[in-house]
Parts: structure tokens; C-alpha cells; sequence
């Protein structure tokens, strides 16, 4: 299998030490992962990181090069978890869904871990992976190449964002019976408003607070994948 060029990165330490016995990148990316979870990107550093592995923070820089690499590491194995599909032309929509709602739903089960995919191009190997499914995804569906390249970076960037916003309510310290109350708040303050002077938002309070983070992360994919239907279906202009 041929190697993978190396992937632009922020400098390493230029001292950095010898690699420790017992430590692995491995080890040290779930050991990010957990910290991620437990502190949130703000809180995740090396020293922390180190400390969780009974270790100095010197010996991680022989690993990898600071805490930027270290959350793009951690967001590259959670997005590894992801099974990616053979692609079919028949059921490619769909395959689209299923892929990026799986994406969306590993994201959205770590604290911050979204966050950390935000602004970075997939340059890691289970991004690229990941990136190579989609994209052959929608080849199959008879997207353009164009529009395949641009919907890639759309699709993800709003099944990131959205995951992001979903682990507000699921890692914000907020009891799930909490959440469902802010929620039914929401609800409740969109049919009181008054008709007069919102008219518009009064007649459609209902579709507006009615469906589940499920139904709009569909809808949002869906609203995706018929633009990109639609703009490859588009008569390029003449040269």
C-alpha cells in the first residue's frame, strides 16, 4: 500500500525527546479523547494529557507536536469509527444520510470533539477515508466532479456545526429532563407571541418548535443534497 505524503503540520518542538517506553500515539489520543470529554477543548493540554498517562508533558512532544495536533489526532480516530459505504448508485442519497448522521452521531457523543474538526482539512487518514467515501458517493449519484469537491466541504461543515450544537445540551451540564423543559419553554414562548406583530412566526410556531434534533439534521442534509442534485443538473455556461 503506498504511504501517504506528509500532511502539513505545525512545527515540533525542535527538542524534542526520545520516545518513551510504554507510550504510543495510540495511547495518547484516547488519553485526549477522555480529557476532551471531561474538560472540553478549552481544558484539554498536554500537561493533562501527560498526567492521565502518569507521565511529564516533555515526553508527548515526542509524539506529537502540541495541543493542535493533538485535537486534530483525537478528531481523525473518533471520524475512524465511522463505517463507511461501498457506493450505489441506486441508494446513494441515502447512503449519504446514513454515513454523515453516523458522523454526526460519534461527534456529538464526545464534549467538544466537533469543535475540534471545525477549519481543518482532511489531511489525516481517517478523514481522508472518510473523504474518498463521500466523495465516490456522490460521483455514483451523478454529481458533478465541481460539485462534489464543494458539496464535500458543505456537507461536512454543517454535520460538524450541528453536532457541535448538539453537545451543548448533551455535555452542558444540563439534565436530560432539564433540556426537554428549555425545549418545551421554546415552544411555549413561540405560541405566545403576538399575532399581531409577528404574524408570520405565529402561523408557523409549531413547525418551528416541533421537530427533534433527529428531524432537523435530515431535513438539513436532504435540503444539501437536492441543491447539489440541482446545481449539477445546471447547463454550464458556454466558454
Amino acid at each position: 500500500m503506498s504511504t501517504l505524503p506528509e500532511p502539513p503540520r505545525l512545527p515540533r518542538r525542535p527538542a524534542a525527546k526520545p520516545r518513551r517506553s510504554g507510550l504510543s500515539t495510540a495511547a495518547i489520543v484516547a488519553a485526549a479523547i477522555a480529557e476532551l470529554d471531561e474538560s472540553g477543548a478549552a481544558g484539554l493540554s498536554m500537561r493533562r494529557v501527560a498526567e492521565r498517562l502518569g507521565t511529564g508533558a516533555a515526553s508527548l512532544y515526542a509524539y506529537v507536536s502540541g495541543k493542535e495536533e493533538l485535537l486534530e489526532l483525537a478528531f481523525d480516530e473518533l471520524i475512524g469509527q465511522v463505517a463507511v459505504p461501498v457506493p450505489d448508485p441506486a441508494h446513494w442519497r441515502e447512503q449519504l444520510i446514513t454515513t454523515l448522521t453516523d458522523l454526526h452521531t460519534v461527534l456529538a457523543s464526545h464534549r467538544d470533539a466537533a469543535l475540534a474538526g471545525l477549519g481543518r482539512v482532511p489531511t489525516t487518514p481517517h478523514a481522508l477515508r472518510g473523504a474518498e467515501a463521500l466523495v465516490a458517493v456522490m460521483r455514483a449519484g451523478g454529481l458533478t466532479d465541481e460539485v462534489a469537491a464543494l458539496g464535500l466541504d458543505q456537507l461536512t461543515l454543517f454535520v460538524t456545526a450541528n453536532a457541535f450544537e448538539q453537545s451543548l445540551y448533551d455535555h452542558g451540564g444540563m439534565t436530560e429532563a432539564e433540556v426537554s423543559d428549555y425545549f418545551a419553554q421554546v415552544h411555549a414562548f413561540y405560541a405566545a407571541l403576538p399575532a399581531d406583530r409577528f404574524p408570520v412566526l405565529t402561523s408557523i410556531a409549531d413547525d418551528l418548535t416541533g421537530h427533534d434534533g433527529d428531524a432537523r439534521l435530515r431535513f438539513g442534509l436532504e435540503v444539501l443534497i437536492a441543491g447539489l442534485e440541482a446545481l449539477s443538473a445546471r447547463p454550464r455556461p458556454a466558454p
